[in-house]
């Protein structure tokens, strides 16, 4: 029977039903507490733990077959086995320096390490890392790809379709730059921003508008514009010219 040094002594590694079980005399030895302490805080708090999940009260027969010899006597009737849980609410008013060292050992060294994998165990366990990093490798190429697409439109300066800068609806339009930003915001216009490369390789970015609801609002508002001399006054716009308007697409 194999063994876990906790505390400086040796436990013997006990299972039952594939996970790791400590008796409430291991409980006693391993914290150097008098003999029966486990036990009274066992039937203490009994109420509070879950048989089955928290513990497992063993009939002789069971401590038989599914326990190694000198667990419990061979005269015993039965026997109480705690689980990792159970083990932690059992001793939670052990809170001496010892009992902090000792909980910290035995979960971490004796409740949570498991019998060595299988040889088909190993190769499942690889062939599921390959697959993980598989996909991680593919994310990846995927964000590369699209970075790299990104900075390439924005290398050639690409612009969204159907979109033009402030400068090209001026020229559209006959207004100023203030007041087609006006009437962008006037007449909600959809806007997006523009990245792109200077030519001394710098990034830039600028504001653009989407022409045709640019243009569609530009008309609908000159047809409701009234003149002012040599000026137009709309009630959203207020004063201002557009250069030419008549003959603007």
């Amino acid at each position: 029977m194999s063994t876990v040094t906790i505390n400086n002594k040796q436990l013997p590694a006990v299972e039952y039903r594939g996970q790791r079980v400590v008796t409430l005399a291991m409980i006693d030895d391993v914290h150097q507490r008098p003999d029966g302490t486990a036990g009274r805080n066992f039937r203490e708090n009994k109420s509070r733990l879950i048989e089955g999940e928290d513990y497992f009260e063993l009939g002789s027969d069971e401590i038989r077959r599914h326990l190694p010899d000198g667990i419990f006597s061979k005269f015993a009737a039965s026997g109480i086995v705690l689980v990792e849980s159970g083990y932690l609410m059992l001793v939670k008013s052990f809170t001496d320096d010892l009992a902090w060292q000792v909980q910290r050992e035995l979960v971490n060294c004796y409740f949570r390490t498991r019998a060595p994998l299988t040889e088909i165990e190993m190769i499942a366990a690889m062939a599921a890392d390959a697959v993980r990093q598989q996909k991680r490798l593919s994310q990846v190429e995927e964000q590369i790809e699209a970075v790299t697409e990104t900075v390439d439109n924005i290398k050639r300066g690409n612009m969204r379709a159907g979109y033009v800068g402030y400068r090209q609806a001026v020229a559209k339009s006959g207004l100023s730059d203030a007041k087609c930003r006006t009437l962008v915001n006037a007449y909600r216009i959809p806007t997006d921003t523009h990245e792109f490369m200077t030519p001394d390789g710098l990034l830039s970015r600028r504001a653009i508008v989407e022409l045709e609801p640019f243009m569609k609002a530009f008309r609908q508002m000159m047809s409701e514009a009234e003149p002012r001399g040599t000026r137009w006054f709309h009630p959203r716009m207020g004063l201002f010219q557009a250069i030419g308007w008549e003959n603007k697409p």
